[in-house]
């Protein structure tokens, strides 16, 4: 007897809940905003101009004139031998991209770990942080350049491209042939216990 009770109750809300929707609806005007015409007369042709930055001359080195210098002289050996010229390899090897190598450099990471120093300010705060280097490796596994990638701070770059400089690890592979590389490495400072 209860449920039908309830369940009257509950259709008479019902009833006066759709009641109220349809007379909302009925009261409610449906209406557009009021269509403005474009005329072509509002629009203007606007002209684009490349601008060229203005870029200063160099500055001129200074010179320094020297009156009256003494003139050196040298004293020239001849010889008998012939002169050897020994050819240097100078000229930058083109360093490999890290995702076009098949396989990656060996960084003795027990001589890196022995040769570096935690910076002493970062140790006494007890700051912890990680170096992103970038190492240029050449064909033969020597270190070449370093660059910083990202430095927190307190020394730890510093200490991080110390330990790594004149590093001889061993050279990436790029389809089995060693390849110059440009490495990222990455150096974690941590406190210890």
């Amino acid at each position: 007897m209860q449920s039908l009770f309830i369940r009257h109750r509950y259709s008479i809300i019902f009833f006066f809940a759709v009641l109220i929707h349809i007379v909302a609806f009925a009261l409610l005007r449906f209406s557009t905003p009021p269509q403005t015409e474009v005329r072509d007369s509002d629009y203007e042709i606007l002209k684009l101009v490349d601008v060229e930055e203005y870029i200063p001359p160099p500055e001129k080195p200074d010179t320094t004139i020297v009156y009256n210098q003494p003139v050196s002289a040298e004293t020239v050996i001849t010889t008998e031998d012939d002169v050897v010229e020994v050819q240097t390899d100078n000229a930058e090897p083109d360093y490999t991209p890290q995702h076009k190598i098949s396989i990656v450099p060996g960084i003795p990471t027990q001589e890196v770990l022995d040769r570096i120093e935690y910076p002493p300010i970062a140790l006494r705060q007890g700051v912890e942080g990680v170096v992103y280097l970038e190492l240029y490796i050449d064909r033969e596994g020597l270190i070449r350049k370093i660059r910083v990638l990202k430095d927190p701070g307190f020394g730890f770059a510093d200490a991080a491209v110390a330990a790594l400089t004149g590093l001889r690890c061993k050279p990436a592979y790029a389809n089995g042939v060693p390849v110059a590389v440009r490495f990222r490495y990455p150096v974690r400072f941590t406190v210890g216990n």
